[in-house]
């Protein structure tokens, strides 16, 4: 009655938190959920359910369901259908009465700071399977390898780290211990599991036949004698299936690295010497003795099979103690440190030559070539995780420099390899004494080899593709479509399931063959795209503008194509040069000028135009082809060479009679700056307009390049102040003869005196002053204040009249 209270006291607290619970665990055991909440109601206690749900309380609740004793009245009911002494699936809560052996249901929640409510329940917590059905390592193996790993390379957020080349190496580090971890507890559940016992006897008692009297009287007995020989026969069949076990080759993961070599050892010595130690045990020990006595003749074979196990022992022992010295030059093969990888190789090459020069049992040919297979196997899998940042990245993801830097530095890994190996080979062959490492390369690079072929594909694919992306930014019209094509067909193949490094997957290279035949048809119509642009040639310039675009792409598959189009293009230069020639004849006496340009530097800018015209062309032939060494190219640049001779000595001639005129520029800024018409007296302004058209020469000689006499460059320094002293002239003598012309017949005798002022004034620009005068400016406040003078007298008299 107590117990019967106790678990209704427990059905009272089942709530609506408990229920979700009861539910998941239905769902993954397959029970439906009265049952299921039946079992749980025979656990004795509830406190760990209250304090998972409490405010403050544990945060994991585990709860385990494997085969155990029936509970009895303490659960608080009769549990039906079960027989005596048999066992039964139960839910035991926190721990079990004895190893696990089972499920193991956990629920996590991430906080604790509040209660857990029956609407909360399915955001706050979480759930996991472990299943130890096949053990505990195995079972924790499993569950890290198969649920976390996966989860954690497919995870984007990882908090703080973020996508720099440290955190990224953080990232890797993290992922790369996890591995480590789950090879470790494999290697420890193998060495638990394959550990051998020698059949217990139950129906002898080894205790008595400790003493001498007690083992000479067992001897005695035919009885006796014939059941330790039948115990004696088992055990000799248990060590002799683990005799023949040892010699076989060990089925191994086809990318089990050196390490593992070493591992496999540890095992069968661990075996053997439990062996051994059994075999050295007081129960093994009285079967001999009393057998000795009885002198029995299986006693003969036993001999026999205790020489060949320890023998077998002692191997696995030396071969623990010579492969153990490869532990510390293996590590990098297990970190993603490509370049330390690299250095470490020669030490690991003479590490090995070391244990197959020395080793007792270790030296064969097989066994080296079992362990280099494995060195192989390693730096392939490393490469690949240092390729994908131990599977964080994608290889079609990444940045393609990085991507082709990490591919060169792996296949420069693996050539390293293979050189210390023949470099350490050679050496040993040398050496008279020296024990030939003869073993077969073809299984040791074997997989390397293709490796890199891979690794070649690939960038060959990659190399491709950035060919291709350069269409995207090219000014072309209509090239961008190839563009789009070729993407959509590398899309498809970054999309296939399979592992791209693995060089066993045969679909890559199916499909790699597919890719490479539809960038063939692609290239071709890329070619036959080019050939249509080239199809007219109306200038060469300009097509040889177009060409440098095609060929700014950098694509292998337009060379030819382009060879053929320059070939074309200079046919068309040919034509050119000759119309050039002609046009040079027809306008040389008198070339047409450009807007705004003086009659010398015009003819010279003219000149020039023709010149670049058969100029950039022929440049552009030398600097990107071969063609102008061909018979065809030599003709076209005697053809050249002669024109452009002319033109060149056009515009020599020209400057050189134009720096002659120059020398006489002294005299132009010595005229007076004054004169009068011969046959009205009036003043006129003496500027020269050659001096204007002299600076515009200067100016336009300048921007041509071209040497310009210093007088000349000093006359456009004062270009400015020369047209605002002839202007301001201007304007004074315009201003005299309007107010000459505003003086009415009646007022000339009363103007007389300011005129004569103001004729002496001018006077001085017909005698004195030149246009390089500094007094210049003296000279027209002077004549202001006369004409303002004049003019005022003038406005007055006006007013008076």
């Amino acid at each position: 009655i107590q117990y019967e209270k106790a678990r209704e006291d427990r059905r009272a607290r089942v709530n609506a938190s408990y229920k979700y619970l009861f539910e998941v665990l239905s769902a993954r055991v397959g029970l439906d959920l009265t049952t299921v909440e039946e079992m749980i109601l025979d656990v004795p206690s509830f406190d760990a359910f209250d304090s998972f749900f409490a405010k403050g309380g544990r945060k994991s609740l585990k709860i385990f369901y494997q085969e155990g004793d029936p509970r009895g009245i303490e659960c608080g009911r009769v549990i039906p259908d079960v027989e005596k002494g048999s066992k039964i699936f139960q839910f035991y809560v926190e721990k079990t009465p004895g190893k696990i052996m089972g499920l193991c249901l956990y629920f996590v929640r991430y906080k604790n700071d509040t209660s857990i409510n029956e609407k909360s329940i399915h955001e706050e917590i979480s759930f996991g399977v472990l299943d130890a059905t096949d053990g505990l390592l195995p079972g924790i193996k499993d569950m890290l390898e198969k649920v976390f790993l996966p989860a954690i390379l497919e995870t984007s957020n990882w908090g703080d780290l973020g996508p720099s080349k440290e955190d990224t190496k953080d990232k890797q580090n993290f992922v790369e211990t996890i591995k480590k971890y789950v090879s470790f507890l494999g290697g420890a559940a193998a060495c638990i599991e394959g550990t051998v016992e020698l059949k217990k006897v139950d129906h002898i008692n080894f205790s008595e036949l400790q003493t001498f009297d007690k083992i000479t009287a067992a001897a005695d007995s035919h009885d006796t004698v014939n059941q330790l020989e039948e115990v004696l026969t088992i055990w000799y069949r248990q060590i002799e299936h683990v005799l023949i076990e040892s010699k076989q080759l060990k089925r191994e993961a086809k990318d089990s690295g050196p390490l593992m070599e070493l591992e496999n050892w540890k095992y069968m010595s661990a075996k053997l010497n439990f062996i051994i130690e059994q075999i050295k045990g007081q129960n093994c020990t009285a079967v001999i003795n009393v057998l000795k006595i009885a002198h029995s003749k299986i006693l003969k074979s036993w001999q026999e099979l205790d020489g060949r196990i320890t023998d077998a022992a002692n191997e696995s022992k030396d071969n623990v103690r010579y492969l153990s010295t490869l532990e510390k030059v293996c590590q990098p093969l297990y970190t993603t440190d490509v370049v330390l990888m690299t250095q470490g190789i020669p030490y690991l090459i003479k590490a090995v030559q070391m244990i197959h020069r020395v080793s007792k049992y270790y030296n064969t040919s097989e066994r080296i070539t079992s362990l280099l297979i494995k060195v192989t196997n390693q730096m392939v899998t490393t490469c690949k995780a240092y390729i994908t940042d131990a599977g964080l990245n994608r290889l079609w993801d990444q940045e393609t420099p990085v991507v082709i830097g990490k591919i060169n530095e792996c296949i420069c890994l693996l050539r390293e390899y293979q050189k210390c190996f023949h470099e350490a080979r050679q050496e040993t062959s040398k050496n008279l004494g020296g024990k030939p490492l003869e073993v077969s390369e073809v299984y040791i690079f074997g997989k390397s080899e293709a490796f890199c072929r891979r690794l070649e594909k690939i960038m060959a694919m990659i190399t491709i593709e950035q060919n291709f992306n350069a269409l995207t930014q090219c000014a072309i019209e209509g090239i961008d479509l190839m563009a789009v094509k070729f993407r959509n067909i590398y899309h498809i193949f970054q999309k296939k399931p399979y592992d791209t490094l693995d060089p066993q997957v045969t679909e890559f290279d199916v499909d790699f063959v597919k890719f490479m035949s539809e960038v063939q048809r692609l290239e071709s119509q890329l070619q036959n795209f080019m050939r249509t642009c080239f199809r007219k040639i109306l200038s060469s310039q300009n097509s040889l503008q177009l060409l440098q675009r095609f060929q700014s792409l950098n694509m292998p598959c337009l060379q030819e194509e382009t060879a053929h189009t320059v070939s074309c293009i200079l046919q068309h230069y040919v034509a050119e040069l000759e119309t050039t020639k002609k046009l040079y004849q027809t306008q040389k006496d008198d070339p047409p000028l450009a807007r705004n340009m003086p009659p010398i530097a015009g003819k010279i800018l003219w000149v020039r135009q023709l010149f670049r015209r058969i100029n950039e062309p022929i440049t552009y032939f030398h600097k990107h082809s071969d063609i102008l060494a061909s018979p065809e190219g030599k003709a076209v640049v005697q053809s050249y060479n002669k024109l452009a001779y002319v033109l060149v000595e056009f515009e020599v001639v020209y400057h050189n009679a134009w720096m002659k005129e120059m020398s006489q520029l002294q005299y132009l800024l010595q005229s007076t700056i004054l004169v009068r018409h011969p046959t009205t007296e009036k003043f006129l302004v003496n500027f020269d307009h050659q001096i204007l058209e002299i600076v515009r020469e200067t100016k336009c000689m300048l921007k041509l390049g071209l040497e310009v006499p210093e007088q000349a460059v000093k006359l456009a320094m004062i270009e400015d102040k020369l047209k605002s002293n002839k202007s301001q002239l201007e304007g004074v003598i315009q201003s005299y003869e309007d107010l000459r012309k505003g003086t009415r017949n009646m007022f000339v005798n009363l103007m007389t005196p300011k005129m004569e002022k103001m004729e002496g004034v001018l006077r001085q620009g017909l005698t004195m002053l030149t246009w390089s005068s500094v007094t210049l400016e003296t000279f027209f406040q002077e004549a202001d204040q006369v004409l303002h003078v004049y003019r005022q007298l003038l406005r007055r008299v006006n007013i008076c009249s």
